[in-house]
């Protein structure tokens, strides 16, 4: 699942980040493989995302947050 499917107050893990422009910048935000994210909130044009990213709040485009690969936790 992508990062921008992730429902609303939902926590997920980074598996990877795809190939593309924002690979970098993404993984230099602490967007690596491993660390957790949590939605925490939406524009209401559902554009940009707010998420909870190891303690930080990071607003993500969605087509940024389509460059992340998920994975629900299991405690969800």
């Amino acid at each position: 699942m992508k990062a921008s499917e992730i429902p609303l107050l939902k926590t997920a893990q980074i598996i990877l980040l795809e190939e593309g422009i924002f690979k970098q910048r993404l993984a230099e935000m602490g967007c690596v493989p491993g660390a957790s994210m949590t939605l925490l909130f939406k524009a209401p044009s559902g554009d940009p995302l707010a998420f909870d990213v190891e303690g930080y709040t990071l607003g993500l485009r969605i087509d940024e947050a389509n460059q992340i690969i998920v994975e629900l936790t299991d405690d969800q």
